[in-house]
């Protein structure tokens, strides 16, 4: 096999005698308050990207912890992306539409804060070995 092909491959499976570690919460929150920090200035210049950055940061946050090896990494990833839309959706229904970069960023807040939360617990599951 060509190099290529296992640079590629540790992104999908870990060697066999390396334990997988669960993500750690204090980076992750470092993230997330971060992308608060960048989506409150965009709001407060009225930039209409508040939801992309902080959908963008969220995302590209958790794909580094995958491609660090985190324990469950892909289906932690899958079901925070799952969790992080839902919580759009409900969020967004629940709050009435004013068209405020404000209100935008609290839902989105609180969506990737959930997204992030879910993705550090997914990775803490109990590892099996086969």
């Amino acid at each position: 096999m060509g190099d290529g092909v296992r640079s590629v491959r540790r992104f999908f499976r870990r060697h066999p005698t390396e334990p997988p570690q669960p993500s750690e919460l204090l980076p992750i929150l470092r993230v997330w308050l971060f992308l608060l920090a960048v989506g409150a200035c965009a709001a407060a210049f009225g930039w209409e990207t508040v939801s992309l950055t902080l959908l963008v940061g969220t995302v590209w946050a958790m794909f580094d912890e995958v491609t660090l090896g985190v324990r469950h990494g892909w289906p932690a990833f899958v079901a925070a992306l799952a969790v992080g839309r839902g919580m759009n959706r409900l969020a967004q229904a629940a709050v009435p539409g004013s068209g405020s970069l404000w209100d935008e960023f609290c839902v989105n807040a609180l969506c990737t804060a959930a997204a992030l939360v879910t993705f550090v617990g997914v990775s803490r599951l109990r590892w099996r070995r086969r």
